[in-house]
C-alpha cells in the first residue's frame, strides 16, 4: 500500500484527539473540493494571478490542518507562482504536482482515512 496522504496524528494532535472531528472535516474536505484543482488551473489560464493565489493559499491552509503535507507544499508552490504574477516556467510542472496531490488526498478520503 502506498504512503497515506496524511499525518493523521499530526492532524489529531491539533484537533486534541478528536477523532469525530477530524473525520467531520475530513468528509467536508471530501464533498467540496473536487474539482478545486480546475478552478485553479482555469485562474492562471486567464492571468487571475490574485485568485490563483487565493485559491492556493486556501488549499495550503486546509492540507496543513489536515496533516496533508505534500498537497500543502504542492499549494505552496502554486501560491508562490501567483505572488510572482507571471507565468513562469515552473508553473506547468508545479500545476500537475497539485493535480495528483489533490486527487490523490480526494481518493484516500473517499476510500476512507486510517485513524489509527
Amino acid at each position: 500500500m502506498a504512503d497515506s496522504a496524511f499525518n493523521v496524528q499530526d492532524a489529531l494532535g491539533r484537533l486534541m484527539n478528536n477523532k469525530k472531528l477530524y473525520q467531520k472535516l475530513l468528509d467536508k474536505f471530501g464533498a467540496g473540493y473536487g474539482g478545486y484543482d480546475d478552478k485553479v488551473a482555469a485562474a492562471f489560464d486567464a492571468d487571475n494571478f490574485e485568485e490563483a493565489m487565493h485559491l492556493s493559499h486556501t488549499m495550503k491552509g486546509l492540507a496543513g490542518n489536515l496533516g496533508a503535507a505534500s498537497l500543502q507544499e504542492a499549494s505552496l508552490a502554486l501560491e508562490q507562482i501567483a505572488k510572482s504574477g507571471a507565468k513562469t516556467p515552473e508553473l506547468g510542472g508545479a500545476l500537475e504536482k497539485f493535480r495528483t496531490e489533490l486527487r490523490r488526498t480526494l481518493k484516500e478520503v473517499a476510500d476512507g482515512v486510517n485513524l489509527g
